[in-house]
């Protein structure tokens, strides 16, 4: 009776955490998009936090965990590269990777108490270790797995953004207020895209040159166009030339990549459908056919 207590206790906590996290995900990717305009702000820390959020960004700070400067700038990009924009991105990515490690191996020892009475103690152990072994892979997989499907989203947006950022130069405005006014825009498209153009934009009101800024953008984006983009407009700038027209060149080039990623992904189909075919659709196709002719051959047999 006191182990099913336990059991139940253990299960409820662990998913009343996993309710947590999930609702406080939904919560901050909702007010990030509502304080877009406001990011500048909200990278300096202006508004204290306070509840559970407080605690997390008190209690799991980076300096506690002896994170030296380079572990703190490095793990603080590769957040910035997965779409985790807060300010207290690295104490949340402490405290999530935390309580995994704690709640994915009590969680697996429960269920093993409760549905693998007569298991071997060796097989339990190993499945413990496992378990424990995927909790501290976990999180640094799902970061590359965000970092991979941002950069194949940032892909398909880019000449929609080459194409609105020529459209602005070509009304006569700058660079920095072209980048400024199609953050807008690409709110509609991609949350991640915008928040990156105006963590570029603070760093333009900050003090810091059009051309490190593209540099630090490209560098978040993970993206080979962006720094391409980087190249030729710093080329364009020394040298003197239009950038207009160079914007227009390198726009047409993005189009005509983004077509031909689209028929190299069509003619993999034929290849990808190979498997399905085999395994799910040939089997069935040569049993409709032999299933007669073993009929009819067992009752000439007999």
């Amino acid at each position: 009776m006191p182990d099913t207590v336990l059991i139940s206790i253990l299960v409820f906590g662990a998913v009343g955490a996993l309710t947590f996290l999930l609702v406080q995900y939904y919560a901050t990717q909702a007010q990030a998009q509502r304080r877009l305009h406001a990011a500048s702000t909200e990278l300096r820390g202006a508004e204290p936090l306070r509840g559970m959020r407080g605690y997390i960004a008190h209690r799991f700070d980076e300096r506690r965990f002896h994170l030296g400067a380079d572990r703190r700038e490095n793990l603080r990009r590769e957040l910035l590269k997965a779409g985790h924009f807060g300010v207290y991105a690295v104490n949340h990515y402490i405290f999530v990777r935390f309580l995994v490690a704690v709640l994915v191996p009590v969680a697996v020892c429960a269920i093993l108490q409760v549905l693998s009475v007569g298991a071997p103690p060796l097989l339990k152990v190993a499945l413990v270790a496992i378990s424990t072994l995927v909790a501290f892979v976990g999180p640094d997989a799902y970061l590359a797995r965000r970092r991979r499907i941002l950069s194949q989203r940032y892909r398909l947006i880019f000449p929609d953004l080459l194409d609105l950022l020529l459209v602005c130069v070509e009304a006569g405005l700058g660079l920095e207020v072209a980048f400024a006014r199609i953050g807008n825009q690409m709110l509609k498209q991609s949350r991640e895209l915008a928040m990156n153009i105006e963590m570029m934009g603070a760093e333009i009101r900050a003090g810091r040159s059009i051309i490190p800024a593209l540099e630090s953008l490209a560098d978040r984006l993970g993206l080979d166009e962006a720094a391409s983009l980087t190249t030729i407009l710093r080329q364009s700038i020394e040298f003197g030339s239009d950038v207009s027209d160079t914007l227009s060149v390198f726009g047409d080039e993005m189009r005509e990549k983004r077509l031909l990623r689209a028929e190299e992904a069509a003619n993999k189909l034929s290849v990808k459908m190979v498997l399905p075919l085999g395994v799910f659709i040939f089997p069935v196709v040569l049993m409709v056919i032999m299933l007669p002719v073993a009929i009819k051959l067992q009752s000439v047999l007999r």
